[in-house]
């Protein structure tokens, strides 16, 4: 399971929505009302266009994901290298079977 981790320092956005967040819970009910109305509020971090930027992945796990990737990058080019061979080798034996045959 991939955790992740929170950006030190917040990212300004970041910074922003939680002085938005801290405004909002300090707040009469009748004052959020009016602020969820009136402003572009959204208090789930989660579902935020820009979660990406607060919740980091810790070094050692992009560095693990980094490498996953590139095994599965190189068994990819290992199999698009064995379909060349198989097709260069089906050429060649033509090519000898024409010399042979000539």
């Amino acid at each position: 399971m991939i955790e992740y981790i929170e950006a030190n320092p917040l990212p300004e956005v970041c910074q922003k929505c939680e002085e938005q967040q801290q405004r909002y819970f300090a707040a009469d009910p009748e004052e959020q009302l009016r602020m969820e109305r009136e402003e572009d509020f959204n208090c789930d971090c989660g579902s935020c266009e820009n979660a990406g930027a607060r919740w980091i992945l810790p070094r050692e796990e992009e560095l693990w994901l980094l490498r996953k990737a590139k095994i599965k990058a190189i068994q990819r080019l290992q199999r698009d290298l064995s379909t060349i061979d198989a097709e260069l080798a089906e050429i060649m034996d033509q090519k000898r079977q024409k010399k042979g045959g000539a």
